[in-house]
């Protein structure tokens, strides 16, 4: 063999021999699996997709990240905890989505009726143009698929989380006993408000929460009182919250998501993990692939 082909296969076997041993360093992890099951409450039915972690077990027990809104959301969900997991920075976790059938507008009418704690009163400053003459035009979502806001289309939050407690967690407690843990909620925009709002209510219901960007000015800062966190505070349960919001949003949600931070800090609960992340130059949409990443870290760091 002459000098120009010993060089070229000793090269060949070296290439070879780096390739295959990162390979062997690391653990073979199978595809994530993805079950989906449709649920009804009295009102709507909702689209369950659960994805497993890769090389998922049945006989291990996991904690589990229920998300609102997968209708929009479920690939920076799935795909930032992928990243997350694959990586070895998180746990391996169990993550559910709740969605719905159907377009953007029947997206836009379920989030705006389960999310909100209270049917949606004017605020004052809609009343004095009101008084002035001027119809303003109140929506929520874009164009031709927004939901106008009136006591007729919000207010439901109080049947979304009867639906939660009473059908869908014992549904897949049922269907799959090792999804035994703890809880987790991620919700964005209104879905920030209605876990705010479930604090309040049921504050054992949820172990951790992921909140991002809520309207927290909802009727008047309604929600923002100190003391509708009092059996939040009483809990001797262990809780993990990530709040976070874009410093590139309205006024009105930032300075709502600040006035919660000072109360959360205010109670000084004991047995409590607590972030707040303000993000430079992110609004209310682009905050979504870095708020949920930072949450999914915080939560389930290894």
């Amino acid at each position: 063999m002459n000098k120009k082909k010993t060089s070229t296969f000793y090269l060949t076997v070296i290439l070879n021999i780096l390739t295959i041993i990162p390979i062997l360093g690391q653990e073979i992890r199978e595809s994530n699996i993805i079950e989906s099951h449709k649920i009804s409450s009295e009102n709507q039915d909702y689209l369950i997709k659960i994805t497993f972690p890769p090389n998922y077990d049945n006989k291990r027990s996991y904690n589990v990240l229920y998300y609102l809104d997968a209708w929009f959301i479920s690939d920076i969900v799935t795909g930032s905890y992928n990243v997350l997991n694959r990586s070895e920075y998180v746990e391996d976790i169990v993550l559910i989505g709740i969605s719905i059938e159907g377009n953007e507008f029947d997206f836009n009418k379920q989030r705006v009726m389960d999310f909100t704690p209270t049917k949606y009163k004017l605020s004052k400053k809609f009343k004095a143009l009101i008084s002035k003459g001027i119809k303003p035009i109140l929506k929520s979502g874009s164009g031709e698929n927004a939901v106008l806001k009136n006591s007729e289309t919000t207010g439901g939050a109080d049947n979304f989380i009867e639906f939660l407690s009473g059908k869908l967690f014992p549904f897949i407690e049922k269907e799959y006993s090792n999804l035994n843990k703890r809880k987790g909620l991620l919700g964005h925009s209104l879905g920030s408000l209605f876990g705010t709002y479930l604090i309040q209510k049921k504050p054992n219901l949820i172990d951790d929460y992921i909140l991002i960007s809520g309207p927290l000015f909802w009727n008047e800062n309604e929600v923002l009182k100190e003391g509708l966190f009092d059996e939040f505070k009483k809990s001797s349960e262990f809780h993990q919250l990530f709040l976070s919001y874009g410093k590139l949003e309205i006024k009105r949600t930032t300075e709502s998501n600040e006035k919660l931070n000072t109360i959360i800090e205010s109670l000084n609960k004991n047995n409590f993990n607590y972030s707040l992340k303000a993000y430079e130059e992110a609004n209310h949409n682009s905050i979504l692939s870095r708020a949920i990443y930072d949450g999914l870290l915080f939560t389930y760091k290894k």
